[in-house]
């Protein structure tokens, strides 16, 4: 007979482990997670003795609910790790020189491509699989450690051959200590992944947050002692420690940690395509930029890595945390047979809402953005931020494409829409970092429009949806994009067309943008509308979008 699951919903073990009072503080469950009020309100019903269709009525709304909770708990991590970037962002601006900054990302760059790796013993099948046991766990734990240790033994083989590429000897204590990080890191995975599988994204958040705030003060404080590029390896060290002993904390089960192979096959299996398709996006996301430091100088990555950090703003506010929550929701319907293509056109229509205004936004006014940001030592940087916040609108069906395409269990697609994507992609951005920073830059406008069409193509094989349903579901955020831009542009106008604006023209130009954005928001009845005003019922009862006259607005699901 199978082994029960080794985790209860809420986070105990089913060995009975003691768990103190700060860790009922730090690691209990939001309200809602797992599962716990949907049990309480199912018994409900069923004493109430209520006709089946409107139990079914129930059970949806609270699977939304459960959605709009883990998608909140996500969102507020997201935000937490944007504030903690962006003060990261700013303070080692000012304490490093671009070239600095340079040679840290180049460090980083090359331990990402090569533990990236790791994502063909993915414990991402954890989520995947109907039930998890023991054996399950404590498989995708010895693969992991296993291909972390040939990974660790090549990268160490390698680094001082790799210092003198770069021309930099203190890379190699760059990459001893992304070595230690890397294995540090191997014990927290299987955890991590369990608790996104229980949609615990309250604990996660606080788990991830912990980490992101020890990695930041470590990165700031041995900058701020002298230590340069170093920095950034100490801080992703600690940022592993912490975030490690937390997992544990949250699920202080040993017994993982024993080898197995038993589930090897499934692992494998899953892990083949995932790991292919992971190593495409770090290769995609890194190279360029590692060429960059081979052809020009430090200082020219240092240059592109805060401009697409600041172009990328949107991103993590919007869209980093759809990613997190995509796969698990969507494996959740999918194993409830639910219809995919209203809740992809859903999405769509609400990423395109917030996205485009905010990445077209940015471009006008990337001068201010990075004045503040970075300081007044980048004066490169606005250009290659303008260019690639323009081009990133293109992307806005990319975010969805790979985790609905694994949730529907097309995993051989999921690579192969990645491949084809990210290969030719990386070509063109590649050969582009031989012509300098714009010309890879304006790269970004051939990439990101192919990939937005590729993602498009291979949606369309597995959920059934016509071109002008798309065109439909976005163009109302089209319209609300227009509306949001009006304001700036008269701002900019003001100022003699000229970007180069003052960061309180910036600040007001902004102001603008939002109050543009939400007239259009409510003139378009716009499906986005019906979700703010559901959080405005939630902590401000008194105030009702309805009683302005928004009661016709179309209801999102």
């Amino acid at each position: 007979m199978a082994e029960p699951p080794i985790f209860k919903p809420g986070g105990g073990s089913r060995f009975g482990t003691h768990v103190s009072n700060w860790k009922r503080l730090f690691f209990a469950p939001c309200r809602g997670e797992h599962g716990n009020e949907r049990h309480r309100i199912d018994s409900t019903r069923k004493n109430n003795n209520e006709p089946p269709e409107y139990r079914q009525i129930y059970r949806a709304e609270r699977r939304m609910n459960r959605i709009r909770r883990a998608f909140f708990m996500a969102t507020l991590e997201q935000y937490l790790a944007l504030l903690i970037g962006l003060v990261t962002l700013a303070t080692m601006a000012r304490l490093l020189t671009p070239a600095e900054i340079g040679l840290g990302v180049i460090g980083l760059g090359i331990g990402t491509i090569t533990f990236s790796l790791r994502e063909f013993a993915s414990p991402d099948f954890l989520i995947k699989r109907d039930h998890v046991d023991t054996e399950d766990v404590r498989t995708s734990f010895t693969i992991l450690l296993v291909l972390t240790t040939g990974l660790a033994l090549l990268l160490y083989l390698g680094r001082e051959w790799l210092a003198d590429f770069y021309h930099d000897g203190s890379l190699v204590y760059f990459l001893d200590l992304i070595i230690i990080a890397a294995f540090v890191e191997t014990l927290s995975l299987p955890t991590i992944a369990l608790l996104r599988r229980d949609m615990a994204f309250g604990v996660l958040a606080r788990i991830r947050t912990a980490g992101s705030v020890i990695a930041s003060l470590t990165t700031i404080g041995f900058a701020f002692l002298g230590f340069g590029h170093m920095s950034f390896a100490f801080g992703l060290l600690a940022g592993a420690l912490t975030t490690t002993l937390l997992a544990f904390a949250a699920r202080p089960v040993m017994s993982i940690f024993q080898p197995s192979v038993s589930s090897l096959r499934e692992a494998l299996h899953f892990g083949s395509y995932m790991g292919a398709t992971s190593v495409l996006n770090k290769v995609y996301d890194t190279l360029p930029q590692l060429l960059l430091g081979r052809i020009m100088t430090s200082t020219s990555v240092g240059i592109f890595n805060r401009a697409n950090a600041i172009c990328g703003l949107p991103d993590r506010v919007f869209l980093s945390a759809v990613f997190s929550v995509a796969f698990p929701i969507l494996a959740e319907q999918v194993r409830q047979g639910q219809d995919l293509r209203q809740s992809y056109l859903r999405a769509i229509s609400y990423i395109t809402v917030v996205y485009w205004p905010s990445q077209i936004l940015l471009a006008l006014l990337a001068y201010p953005a990075v004045h503040i940001v970075l300081g007044g030592n980048w004066s490169e940087a606005p250009p290659i931020v303008a260019i690639l916040c323009l081009a990133g609108t293109f992307w806005f069906p990319v975010i969805l494409t790979y985790p609905l395409l694994i949730a529907l269990g097309e995993n051989r697609e999921a690579f192969v829409s990645n491949c084809i994507a990210r290969i030719v992609s990386a070509v063109v951005l590649c050969s582009a970092s031989f012509w300098g920073l714009t010309a890879l830059a304006l790269s970004q406008f051939i990439t990101l429009p192919f990939q937005m069409m590729i993602s498009l193509y291979f949606v369309r094989k597995h959920v059934q949806f016509e071109w002008r349903d798309l065109l439909e579901a976005i163009r109302p955020s089209a319209v609300v994009t227009v509306s949001a831009m009006v304001g700036p542009v008269v701002v900019i106008a003001a100022h003699g067309f000229a970007l180069d604006i003052s960061p309180l023209a910036g600040f007001f130009a902004g102001i603008l943008a939002i109050a543009g954005w939400l007239v259009a928001l409510i003139r378009t009845r716009h499906p986005f509308l019906t979700e703010i005003e559901r959080v405005l019922h939630r902590t401000l009862p008194r105030l009702s979008l309805r009683k302005t006259g928004m009661s016709k607005v179309t209801p999102a699901e």
